[in-house]
């Protein structure tokens, strides 16, 4: 390779005194595909923040072009080539394509902007890419799907010029089709000089598009290494700074159906998303939902949890009809869930990891009209400690963790509040491996004592790894159920031909 376009050597940063970045060195080629990988907490985003402007390094230099900079904000970066696409999209839903694409850069015409003109540049970037898909510049955003929401995000990069792509977890929300579009454009950008930090949880997709990886652990750089002269393994022993041992049990646990089922979903219908659904949970089962995004999935869990009014069907717990007309009803009918928008609905983000994690709980530790602090911190350090929480105590201010982490906090104030029914949508989303793990453990323990478990995941592997049953969602419909024995055949590759 010639001269990269891209040094960061010595690259430090704390917060608040603790240093969370160690003399940190990436390299970046032209026309590089380079993979950024480590558990949460590792520093990939820091690193990646400081190179977008949006954090001050505290030593270290930024070389790009030769050149070295000293931008401090998300613009100065832009100004130097640099773009981050993050998982949270940053689109205007009622705004159009190209609206979106040129949004405070539009083309001027006798001081009015120039809508032909955007529009013939956003056909001409996303030519460029060589989207295959039919987006219409004059569409609104919000109607388009994720994976072409994606792309658009793309092309809004490349209308600034930008020579250096971040991609934070690019493929977290699309499906296999979608996935393969993205991976054809960054091919394409990669023919055009277009250089890429990609940043995944998604250790296969290293392999299939990146030429180099770095490996992150605890703000170090562990090592640098061409695609071809590592592999997945070595990658992940990196990352957990020892070799994996597989902890799932995969032996299924016998449920006895011949009791009465902790939770029955009967004829549930919810507007466009879900037709006429059906399904019993018995105690100790962890009964999975297989589908792609848009099947009803969400749909499933928000409605039984009172977040969307059903239009019809019946609630039965224990034997029990309930009548669920909001979260609370849920709560006190023994139900609690993990929602999809971790961030927005599980979290109180200004508040500590004991105010957060002990909020459902807080009438059982009132005493004498006060609340038993104790006891609060007890539980807490106990799920810190079950769920490996990096953090620095439990008054830490949970905006401040890492997503990983604060996803932990999510489940553990969950498992904290004592239900008896959990629903899981997509619980282990962008986290790493080893988190995955921790969370599943807790899941499987929480099953094992009686309790019942819905859970939604985007990797079919992980339901087939974990799941006693999974129901086949299509279209707002369960199209077939699977019984996952111990000698079951059943394999991710199969559920993923099923949903399609």
């Amino acid at each position: 390779m010639n001269e990269p376009i891209l040094s960061m050597t010595n690259i430090s940063k704390s917060f608040s005194g603790v240093e969370v970045l160690h003399n940190i060195d990436l390299t970046l080629y032209r026309g590089e595909v380079h993979g950024v990988v480590g558990q949460n907490g590792a520093g990939k985003s820091t690193v990646m923040k400081i190179l977008n402007g949006v954090y001050i390094k505290d030593s270290g230099t930024v070389n790009i072009n030769g050149k070295v900079v000293g931008y401090n904000t998300p613009d100065g970066a832009r100004k130097c080539g640099v773009s981050m696409i993050f998982q949270e999209f940053s689109l205007v839903p009622t705004l159009t394509v190209s609206q979106n694409i040129f949004l405070a850069k539009e083309p001027i015409s006798k001081m009015l902007i120039n809508d032909k003109e955007c529009e013939k540049r956003t056909v001409e970037i996303l030519e460029s890419i060589g989207v295959e898909v039919d987006i219409n510049p004059r569409n609104y955003v919000e109607n388009l799907s994720i994976g072409s929401q994606q792309l658009v995000e793309i092309s809004k990069a490349l209308s600034t010029e930008s020579k250096i792509l971040i991609m934070d977890e690019p493929t977290a929300s699309l499906t296999h089709a979608e996935i393969g579009s993205l991976f054809k454009a960054i091919r394409r950008l990669k023919e055009k000089g277009i250089s890429i930090i990609y940043i995944t949880h998604y250790l296969e997709d290293i392999f299939r598009i990146c030429d180099r990886v770095t490996v992150l652990r605890d703000g170090n750089k562990i090592f640098t290494k061409g695609i071809k002269e590592t592999d997945i393994s070595e990658v992940i022993s990196a990352m957990l700074g020892r070799t994996l041992k597989e902890k799932v049990n995969r032996k299924k646990r016998e449920i006895d159906r011949n009791v009465t089922p902790i939770l029955e979903v009967n004829n549930l219908k919810v507007g466009k998303f879900i037709k006429g659904i059906s399904f019993k949970v018995w105690p100790g089962e962890i009964l999975g939902i297989a589908g792609l995004l848009g099947s009803g999935r969400s749909e499933i869990v928000n409605a039984i949890f009172g977040i969307t009014k059903k239009d019809r069907g019946d609630i039965i717990i224990g034997g029990k009809k309930i009548n669920i007309k909001s979260s609370k009803d849920s709560m006190r009918a023994g139900i609690s869930v993990v929602p999809e928008d971790k961030r927005k609905q599980g979290l109180i983000l200004d508040f500590s990891i004991k105010e957060n994690l002990i909020l459902p709980i807080v009438n059982k530790l009132v005493k004498f009209f006060f609340i038993n602090d104790r006891e609060g911190e007890k539980v807490t350090e106990n799920y810190i400690n079950k769920l490996n929480i990096k953090a620095e105590g439990v008054w830490q201010i949970v905006k401040f963790l890492s997503g990983g982490n604060q996803q932990k906090i999510v489940v553990a104030k969950n498992m904290a509040s004592s239900s008896k029914i959990l629903l899981l949508d997509d619980p282990t989303f962008g986290i790493d491996i080893q988190s995955k793990q921790e969370i599943m453990n807790i899941i499987t323990e929480f099953a094992g004592s009686g309790n019942g478990v819905v859970f939604i995941s985007s990797e079919l592997t992980e339901i087939v790894s974990y799941c006693n049953r999974i129901l086949i969602l299509k279209k707002g419909e369960v199209i077939s159920t699977i019984d996952c024995k111990d000698d079951s055949d059943v394999s991710g590759e199969m559920l993923l031909k099923m949903v399609q």
